[in-house]
Order: C-alpha cells, then sequence, then structure tokens
C-alpha cells in the first residue's frame, strides 16, 4: 500500500526531528565526556602501562639547585594507580629508596604530577586523580624524610581539572593546568604561597573568550621573576597553532603566537626554558617537513621577536620524533630531550635523544642518543631536571620483559655522561644493567 504524499512527508519529518533529537543529547554527552576522551600523545603509552601490576609511567623531576633532585611518577598497584618517589643526589645511581606518596581509594588513578621544590627540604606535588565521573588536581607537600601531608584540592570549582604543572619563580610558585569550567579547555593559573597553599582566585591564561580549545600547557623556569607558559591553541580559525604568555607578579601578558598550522597539535606538548631575563628558547613537534620533527625558536619576550623555526634533530629520514622537554642551569646552558625513532623502522621501540646548546642559543656538536643500549624496546615520554652545576637528570619510562620501568641517565653539561643507565623505580629492590 502507498502512502499518500502528506504522509511521507510527516515521515520524513518525524525522521528528521529525531535525528535532531539524538544530535542535541549527543552534544552535551560529547562535551561532558571530553575530558576523559581528549587525546594527549603519551595517553596510549600511559594505558598500556597502567594495565598491569608495578608498572610505572608519568615521570616527573625537580631540582633545588643543590644537587637534590625529586622524582615522582605513577605506578600501577593491585586495586589503584598511586604515586611513588624518591630522593636523588647529584650523580646518584645506587641504594635508591622509593616511597608512596599518595593512597588513592579502589580504582581511583593519580597520574600526571608536576613537582617544585618550596624550598632545600620541601617540595610540592600537584597531580591529576581520575575517580568514576570525573578528574580533579590535588595537591600535597613533602618533606625531605618523604612524609606527605593530607591532600588538598588545588581549585574548589566543580569542573573538570586536569595536567597539572608547576613551576617556581621569585614570587613563590606557579600552578597552572588544563580546565573546563567554560565548556571547553581553558589554561588557568593560581598562585600558591611559600607552603604550597593557594592564595587569590585562579584566572584563565588564553586571552580569547571563545570556543576554541587549549592544550596541555608546560611552563618554564630559570628566570626568577615570571614563567613562560605554552600551550597547543585552535583559536580563530580552528587550526592548531602554538601560543605562549609571560605570567609574574603582576598578572599575564597578551598571548603571543609561537607558530603555526601545525598537524595534530592537540596531541603536542611544547616545552619552553629562559636564556635569559628576556629571552626564551620553546621546542614543539613540527610537521612542516610531511613527517613529525623537533624544532624550536628563540623567543624575545620583551618585544615579541622570534627567530626563524629551526629543526633540532639531525636525522635525515622521515621517523618520528616528539615530546621535547627542556631545562638549563639557569645560566643560559640548555639541553632538549626527546623521544626519536631514526633507529626504528616501524616508528616504534625508540630511543631518547638529546641536544645541547649554548648561551647564545647555537647548537653544540650534535645529537645525543641519552639511553646506553641499542636493542628495540619501548622508551617513551622523557623528563629532565638540570641543576645550576650543569648536572642534568634525564628520566623516561621503558618496558622491557612485560614490565614498564623509569629509567635514568646523569649527565653534566655539555655532553658527559655520569656513569650508565640506571633504573629508578626499582628501588633498592632489585639490581639493573642498565637501558
Amino acid at each position: 500500500m502507498c502512502k499518500s504524499g502528506a504522509g511521507i512527508v510527516i515521515v520524513a519529518l518525524r525522521t528528521v526531528f529525531s535525528r535532531m533529537r539524538i544530535v542535541t543529547l549527543f552534544i552535551p554527552l560529547l562535551l561532558l565526556s571530553t575530558p576523559r576522551l581528549v587525546a594527549q600523545e603519551e595517553d596510549a603509552d600511559a594505558r598500556a602501562a597502567s594495565s598491569a601490576r608495578g608498572n610505572a609511567w608519568h615521570v616527573c623531576v625537580d631540582d633545588n639547585g643543590h644537587g637534590d633532585f625529586f622524582v615522582v611518577w605513577s605506578e600501577r598497584g593491585d586495586e589503584a594507580t598511586r604515586l611513588r618517589a624518591c630522593f636523588l643526589r647529584q650523580g646518584q645511581r645506587e641504594n635508591i629508596t622509593v616511597f608512596d606518596v599518595s593512597e588513592p581509594g579502589d580504582g581511583v588513578e593519580d597520574v600526571r604530577p608536576s613537582v617544585s621544590w618550596l624550598d632545600e627540604r620541601r617540595v610540592l606535588l600537584a597531580w591529576q586523580r581520575n575517580e568514576a565521573s570525573h578528574r580533579r588536581v590535588w595537591l600535597a607537600r613533602v618533606d625531605s624524610d618523604g612524609e606527605a601531608t593530607e591532600p588538598t584540592l588545588l581549585d574548589d570549582h566543580p569542573s573538570n581539572t586536569m595536567a597539572p604543572v608547576l613551576q617556581r619563580d621569585a614570587h613563590g610558585v606557579l600552578a597552572l593546568w588544563q580546565d573546563f569550567r567554560n565548556g571547553n579547555f581553558d589554561v588557568y593559573c593560581r598562585r600558591l604561597d611559600a607552603e604550597g597553599a593557594p592564595c587569590g582566585e585562579a584566572w584563565r591564561v588564553n586571552d580569547d573568550s571563545t570556543r576554541a580549545l587549549q592544550g596541555v600547557p608546560r611552563a618554564s623556569r630559570d628566570n626568577g621573576d615570571a614563567v613562560l607558559a605554552v600551550w597547543a591553541d585552535n583559536r580563530v580559525d580552528l587550526a592548531w597553532k602554538f601560543y605562549y604568555a609571560a605570567i609574574n607578579a603582576r598578572g599575564v601578558s597578551r598571548n603571543a603566537l609561537l607558530d603555526s598550522a601545525q598537524r595534530k597539535a592537540m596531541t603536542t606538548l611544547a616545552s619552553a626554558v629562559w636564556m635569559s631575563a628576556d629571552s626564551a628558547m620553546v621546542f614543539w613537534k613540527d610537521y612542516r617537513e610531511g613527517h613529525s620533527n623537533i624544532y624550536r625558536r628563540l623567543v624575545s619576550v620583551r618585544d615579541g621577536g622570534l627567530s626563524p623555526a629551526q629543526r633540532i634533530n639531525d636525522d635525515t629520514g622521515e621517523q618520528w620524533q616528539r615530546l621535547p622537554v627542556t631545562d638549563s642551569d639557569g645560566r643560559g646552558h640548555v639541553l632538549c630531550c626527546w623521544e626519536d625513532y631514526r633507529n626504528a623502522p616501524s616508528n616504534q621501540r625508540g630511543d631518547v635523544y638529546a641536544q645541547v646548546f649554548a648561551r647564545d642559543g647555537a647548537p653544540r656538536g650534535g645529537n645525543l642518543r641519552i639511553n646506553d643500549r641499542e636493542d628495540r624496546i619501548a622508551r617513551k615520554v622523557p623528563a629532565i631536571s638540570m641543576d645550576a652545576a650543569g648536572y642534568a637528570l634525564i628520566l623516561w619510562h621503558q618496558g622491557e620483559g612485560g614490565r614498564f620501568r623509569i629509567m635514568g641517565q646523569w649527565l653534566r653539561y655539555p655532553d658527559e655522561r655520569v656513569g650508565a643507565n640506571f633504573c629508578v623505580s626499582c628501588g633498592e629492590e632489585e639490581e639493573d644493567d642498565g637501558g
């Protein structure tokens, strides 16, 4: 039996309205779930690492300028993922005491830690806690005996907050994070006092008020008076770009464009370090050659001037480089490290490489491979801290024998290797022959 013309129109309209209801319902659900779906570059590795007890990942490190380094990472337990940590003296590779610094409940994940020293004996720790319905950023102090205070919220706004970064300056500590309170991702900041307690209200760092997305922030150090924040951003034309802003006691500067038209920029973490009182160097993963490389620019923060973008990885192939991290000794001597797959045809199971820079920003020599074994195993997500004496601790999580562990290597600027690779997360329980 054929339907009449009017009947066909009615059926068609019902179909359209039904689909509109589905879309209308789906959009807010998508927005609500976005914090759990946002694609960050290291998440696939983190999920793999978190699938078995004892696996470690998301390592972070900071030094106090006097030869003490604090290392913290996420480690999977039977029912939860907790934070574990250790204190290391300059060049230390053995007799490492590992301890817990968080006690999450069953089914809870403590991930993405960031650390900043408060004084010579205490550090401030921030991390993202993943629970069933939300993600929030928490704070705790840890003293030189490994004793941690009760965790407190960085910000009590009920929105999802995630991916914190702490950075000290002449006025205390700044905390930055990715925030969903406006219904889309922004970069927020809050000042912390000498005890690591929040003081004053949180404010938005990105100066656009649109529905654009801002990626995970990173923050520089070594200027003293100001912190340089860098992040991915798709404002104006929805194409991904990198922006930066200087934050000091007077507030945040105008956002400035660093580079543009970078594919997959939301999944990229830029990294910055000050070279002098008013100049910095910024590194990021770049696709202008059709595959991922590590590029950098020198930034004149005073007048906004930028040097030409320059590739720093010196291989000539099309293999991946990604996730740059950088630090300096506070006098302009810089190291930058990254994941590198030049020796891995399938862009898996790569290496950690580094480049040394002089005080004027010029590269010194060629790229250095940091891992001292050549076998093809997973070496992921490096971290670095460099003290005033030029000792740098480079860390990464490494998969071998069905387990992810935190590995390390000491360097003394510019390129003196201090001992071999060593296992940080093994503590005193396990001897390791490097990696």
